[in-house]
């Protein structure tokens, strides 16, 4: 065979493999793009002298004209039928002689079995294969990154994304087929991803990826065809053929890009056994068999279909529906209209999307910002303020909308539904709940709340430690939940909405709620308070983020250890939010978690303390106001303190913080900002409240960044910069400058 004749027949074949991985049962004009195809791969074999080859083709354009009138609808018999001509062109490329067994696939294609048993043919390798170049182009290439070419490389990097994806997308609705097994879509759903798994890493010749995919797709075949019901084993085993998958997929993108081995090492036999063993049971039948839908739509009377039925028992080898059309019981429209109600999936329309690198991404939002500001410090300008041209004025001001749309729009582009972390929420209380004998559902609202990807990011993992603590801690087992009057299936809720420039994120449960009494007990063992401290309920709360702090009787897998709770305080913390604890005894427990939307912009106050301006996050700050001398006291003459609503509080001077020189004013005749921080208030002396703002944070760069009470820097509107304050570290200085204690029982001195 020519060198020309080979390549034509590998294009034709790769073009052949992703139509058919993404084809649609009635998507004629692909279908009708794939017979032409087909007839092109046919000329192109005329030399191949694996007599299979040309009788494959033929049989699989056959059943495509099948497909096309519908005569058929199973899309299994076209995708073995490619994969078994790419197995031969793989053979030939190697020179080896090609020994599969196809009579499975030409009985399923409706073509008569080949005469001569294929092992007891003599091929002439040398004939099916004489390019030099091809000889080292197999595509047994991919079991090494380091041959693989750059077009190759970036196919297998998509793959991987989207393997990845689709598997996060399986865990989900696995989760929801649980819940209802006999739900058609919901199996669809799972089935397509599999299905994309198998056929692109056929493709991409990444054997056990493909096998167990393949093997996993046919377990849900076999389920939505009805021969086999959905149980706990059945989703067990789903799930742990995504675990071993993902373990593939990330062992694939290690090997790309350390130019090591693609093909995995992990045994895979024993769960394709276990697989095969369910497979090979054909026990079970589907709740609503064909002759019940029938039966439902008037086309047949219950009486003539039990007829059918003990006819079947007789002839086991035939079908409910054949037998009906044999006897003139039903037309066969009728039949494939109640297949169709049986095997009914829906297809979602999803909005054309486009991949963007996120460092492209990042670039553009930080240049936005650039231009922003830009902008700003051109229109007040002093000179451009003095020049009373209208068609300026006039542009300026179309130029300060443009920017505005496309800091908007750029913003956009990183945000993200925070539904992603939220799925995968569902497969881990799951797990839990198994592990911990415990019954607990999982309910989400809100999931199409958008955030700052990498706000998203980091937040995974304090969701997994507050997820762990609410089944470990919070839920109580079945028995317990009874004995008090409870449904013994605990339920965990997730909730996320927007309020102004804030994300809310909500982790409800409803089990026994925070033992108050528990805390205080151990936060006194631990020194962290004194016997005498006087704390509120959210200070006592507060005390489980402490390292260490742990209430749980008996170390578990889940948790007990004393870590996990300050790992989501710091991580919270660093994406510059706040937690809150609300809990009642006996009805459960909120952790309340408050994030700005991005971590780029943030909404903030501009203040100016002697002749500074300082810049305080609006996330932090309770109120403002201009106190009066009645207000303000100091205890121990000492300490200065507020009072705000019944309330004391420290007073802090921010121009003796930061070393301002002149002395300070009254409070009285000066204004007062109250902030919080981990349950703990302060008040802010300040001279003047300049307005509310949002300003794109900047970095104060390595020999600044440690400046405690700073957090960054904003470039204003004049080109000049304002510190941004960092309420932890002002908090921290507080402290160091007088006898304030964290359980508030001394009060800060200025």
């Amino acid at each position: 065979m020519m060198g020309n004749s080979i390549e034509s027949i590998k294009k034709a074949l790769e073009a052949l493999a992703l139509q058919v991985v993404t084809l649609e049962q009635g998507d004629i004009p692909a279908m009708g793009n794939m017979m032409n195809m087909l007839s092109e791969l046919e000329e192109a074999g005329q030399g191949v002298s694996e007599p299979a080859f040309s009788k494959i083709i033929k049989g699989v354009k056959e059943y495509l004209e099948k497909l096309i009138l519908e005569e058929v609808k199973d899309l299994v018999p076209l995708e073995q039928g490619i994969t078994a001509l790419q197995n031969i062109y793989r053979a030939m490329e190697r020179g080896e002689e090609f020994t599969d067994d196809l009579a499975p696939l030409f009985s399923s294609l409706g073509l008569e079995k080949d005469p001569q048993p294929i092992n007891e043919r003599e091929k002439d390798s040398e004939e099916c294969l004489e390019s030099e170049d091809s000889k080292g182009e197999s595509q047994g290439n991919q079991e090494d990154g380091k041959g693989v070419s750059e077009e190759d490389r970036e196919i297998i990097s998509d793959f991987v994304v989207e393997a990845l994806d689709n598997l996060a997308t399986i865990e989900v609705n696995i989760i929801e087929l649980e819940q209802n097994p006999e739900d058609l879509e919901t199996i669809n759903s799972i089935f397509r991803p599999f299905h994309t798994i198998k056929g692109v890493s056929g493709f991409l010749n990444l054997t056990k990826i493909n096998k167990l995919s393949h093997i996993a797709e046919n377990l849900l075949d076999k389920a939505r065809n009805g021969e086999l019901s959905i149980n706990e084993a059945v989703i067990d085993i789903i799930l742990e053929a995504v675990d071993l998958l993902k373990r593939m997929i990330e062992g694939v993108k290690a090997g790309l890009e350390s130019n090591t081995s693609l093909e995995t090492d992990l045994d895979i036999e024993p769960l394709v056994n276990r697989i095969e063993e369910i497979l090979s049971r054909h026990e079970e039948v589907v709740d609503k068999p064909l002759g019940e839908i029938l039966v439902e739509k008037g086309a047949v009377k219950k009486e003539d279909l039990e007829t059918v039925l003990e006819e079947q028992k007789k002839h086991p080898d035939k079908k409910v529906g054949e037998i009906l059309i044999e006897k003139g019981a039903v037309k066969s429209k009728e039949i494939v209209s109640a297949l169709r109600e049986q095997k009914k999936f829906g297809v979602k329309k999803v909005d054309l999307q486009v991949k963007v690198d996120t460092k492209k991404l990042d670039t553009l939002v930080d240049m936005t910002g650039e231009l922003v500001i830009t902008q700003s410090m051109i229109r007040q300008n002093e000179k451009i303020l003095s020049i009373s041209d209208q068609k300026l004025y006039h542009a300026l001001n179309q130029l300060n909308q443009i920017t505005t749309t496309l800091q908007k729009t750029a913003m956009s582009m990183r945000m993200v539904p925070i539904r992603s972390t939220f799925q995968k929420m569902v497969r881990l209380v799951r797990d839990l709940a198994k592990n911990s004998g415990k019954e607990v559902s999982l309910t989400m609202t809100g999931e199409d709340t958008e955030i700052d990807r990498n706000v998203v990011e980091e937040l995974y993992e304090p969701m997994v430690h507050m997820i762990r603590n609410a089944v470990d801690h919070g839920i109580e087992l079945p028995h317990e939940r009874e004995e008090v009057g409870k449904d013994p299936k605990g339920n965990i809720e997730l909730r996320a909405y927007q309020r102004g420039s804030n994300i809310i994120i909500e982790i409800a449960d409803d089990g026994r709620g925070l033992d108050r009494e528990r805390i205080l007990q151990k936060a006194l063992e631990k020194n962290l308070i004194t016997e005498d401290a006087k704390l509120t309920d959210n200070e006592i709360y507060n005390l489980i983020f402490q390292p260490g702090f742990s209430t749980a009787k008996q170390v578990t897998d889940i948790s007990g250890r004393g870590v996990g709770m300050d790992v989501v305080k710091k991580a919270i913390d660093k994406l510059r939010g706040r937690v809150e604890i609300k809990s009642v005894p006996g009805q459960g427990s909120v952790f309340v978690i408050s994030l700005p939307l991005t971590l780029a912009i943030i909404e903030v106050i501009v203040v100016r303390v002697k002749g500074e301006r300082y810049i305080i996050p609006a996330l932090a700050i309770l109120q403002s106001f201009r106190p009066q001398k009645s207000q303000y006291s100091t205890v121990k003459g000492q300490g200065e303190v507020i009072s705000v609503r019944g309330e004391l509080i420290p007073l802090v001077r921010l121009d003796r913080i930061f070393g301002h020189n002149g002395n300070s004013k009254a409070p009285w005749e000066a204004l007062v900002v109250a902030v919080e921080h981990e349950g703990q208030k302060m008040c802010l002396l300040l001279d003047e409240l300049l307005g509310k703002e949002e300003v794109v944070i900047k970095s104060l760069g390595e020999s600044l960044k440690n400046i405690k009470g700073l957090a960054g820097g904003a470039i204003m509107g004049d080109g000049k910069v304002s510190l941004i304050l960092d309420m932890a570290g002002l908090f921290e200085i507080a402290l160091e400058k007088s006898n304030i204690t964290k359980n508030g029982t001394e009060r800060v001195a200025s």
